[in-house]
């Protein structure tokens, strides 16, 4: 993701449509994209500001955080369950979607990683391992 196009950039494309132009006239002479244009030009209709919104990653816990306990009761009975299996077992018993990839990222963040390696107790070997299992 670029950086936000300066506030300064935004005063004047303002002004130009306070002098009567149009939003794709006045984003031609600042050599804005169409898009861009039409987007602030729709702000300055509505009365909304033109100031750039804030970006970065997004801040709290997200949804799955208030489900975490839930997660860890589930690992501790059947320490090789899978992404799949707690997903399926958060919409059973709270109705609750959400993807694979939103379970793993919460359960990273609060320290969980599990790494299914062949020879490792109570795990399948992945297709084709042969010979002693590689720690690592």
């Amino acid at each position: 993701m670029g950086n936000a196009l300066s506030m300064d950039l935004r005063v004047r494309f303002k002004r130009l449509m306070d002098g009567g132009m149009r939003a794709a006239e006045a984003g031609r002479v600042l050599l804005l994209s169409p898009a861009t244009a039409a987007r602030w030009g729709n702000k300055i209709r509505n009365g909304a500001s033109l100031a750039p919104l804030r970006s970065g990653p997004r801040k709290g816990s997200g949804k799955l955080a208030p489900f975490f306990d839930f997660f860890v009761e589930l690992i501790e009975q059947d320490p090789d369950i899978t992404l799949v299996e707690l997903q399926s077992s958060l919409l059973v018993a709270h109705e609750v979607t959400c993807s694979t990839s939103g379970i793993d990222a919460l359960l990273r963040r609060r320290g969980y990683t599990y790494k299914k390696r062949a020879g490792r107790p109570g795990t399948r070997q992945a297709r084709g391992a042969q010979g002693p299992a590689r720690m690592g």
